[in-house]
């Protein structure tokens, strides 16, 4: 008997064990990829359910809107800067982007009480955002969304 077919024999047999080894190291990383990627989601929906702002007050003063945030959920806000603001204007909404030099901006004026954490929007604290105008500009509605998708808006009333 020749030897030709029994080591063909082993080396089909260990390039199925070969095979087989990549093939579960790719499906083990997979799996774990994807463990991870549902985790975080779960987390950060967590953390979106409990955060929850209502806008307490506006006040239009000529081109200058100052809204009023409060934090009413139980998660503090962290990234003010990355807050998105839009008004609607004559039946158009806008996209007013933060800081800047546009003709549309908006500028954090404050955080009271601002004690606990410093700069960031905690549970039961009130932001106030400065919203510029332009001249002839009069808008009706104002909305405000946190960083991770929570929001509130509000009609913004008519000065007489």
């Amino acid at each position: 008997m020749s030897a030709g077919p029994l080591v063909a024999s082993g080396v089909g047999i260990l390039l199925l064990v070969v095979t087989a080894y990549v093939l579960i190291g790719g499906t083990l990383t997979t799996t774990e990829v994807m463990v991870e990627a549902q985790s975080n989601l779960a987390a950060h929906q967590e953390v979106r359910m409990r955060t929850a702002i209502a806008i307490q007050n506006t006040t239009l003063d000529g081109t200058t809107l100052d809204v009023e945030v409060k934090n009413t959920g139980s998660e503090p806000v962290i990234e003010i800067a990355s807050i998105d603001v839009y008004l609607q204007i004559e039946g158009e909404p806008i996209y007013i982007p933060p800081h800047g030099t546009d003709t549309y901006h908006w500028n954090k004026v404050n955080i009271t009480p601002d004690g606990i954490h410093p700069e960031e929007l905690d549970p039961g604290e009130t932001l106030i955002l400065s919203v510029t105008c332009t001249e002839n500009a009069t808008p009706t509605w104002v909305q405000v969304v946190t960083p991770n998708g929570v929001s509130s808006s509000a009609y913004i009333p008519t000065q007489p």
